[in-house]
């Protein structure tokens, strides 16, 4: 079983997700029954108030919208450092060649994965996502999902979720972005998550 967690940039300010992160992710596990294999974890950030920031720039002068787009995942690489920093037991997964040595051999299973949007998601390997506000880590989220052949993606939001939401109603509401119906089709399983509603 593997399963990617997209932590949302906008939980990165919340006060006490250092101590809560643990917690949120054991919630996530107990709400599936128990798989056969043990569960290999990866998860990456969300860029949270770091690009808000630069959309809001971009609405007032706006830019080239690609160029707009290679800053803000550049921005991604300080959230999983950040993270990083917080979790040092977790693993590590920050280059093209650590990610595919890890699928080749199997992720960790004693601790998450924290993995760079760097090891998977570059101007060579972009996986036809539009690189303007279209885009956000949410779709980068599902293209780490189906590169890694993963069972399940978590979209863990700060925002209250309907259970009645499908991925239309989450799209149109604003939940997660507009580029995720290029994965449609995708054999995955998708769940959108309220960190409010766990703790």
């Amino acid at each position: 079983m593997r399963r990617v967690i997209k932590i949302g940039g906008s939980l990165m300010s919340r006060p006490d997700l250092q101590s809560c992160l643990p917690e949120l992710f054991d919630a996530i596990a107990v709400a599936d029954p128990p798989a056969a294999d043990p569960l290999e974890t990866l998860v990456i950030v969300g860029g949270g108030q770091l690009v808000d920031a630069v959309r809001k720039w971009d609405q007032q002068r706006p830019l080239d919208p690609a160029k707009t787009h290679w800053q803000c995942i550049e921005l991604l690489q300080y959230t999983f450092e950040r993270i990083g920093d917080w979790f040092p037991a977790w693993q590590r997964i920050d280059s093209v060649a650590s990610l595919q040595d890890a699928v080749q051999r199997g992720f960790s299973t004693t601790a998450p994965n924290l993995t760079s949007v760097r090891s998977f998601y570059d101007r060579g390997n972009d996986g036809d996502l539009p690189h303007d506000w279209r885009t956000t880590s949410d779709s980068l989220a599902a293209k780490l999902c189906s590169d890694t052949a993963a069972d399940e993606l978590v979209l863990l939001k700060s925002c209250e979720i309907e259970e009645s939401w499908d991925r239309r109603s989450l799209i149109s509401r604003g939940v997660i972005d507009e580029a995720f119906t290029m994965f449609d089709n995708a054999d995955w399983k998708l769940r959108v998550v309220s960190a409010n509603a766990i703790a």
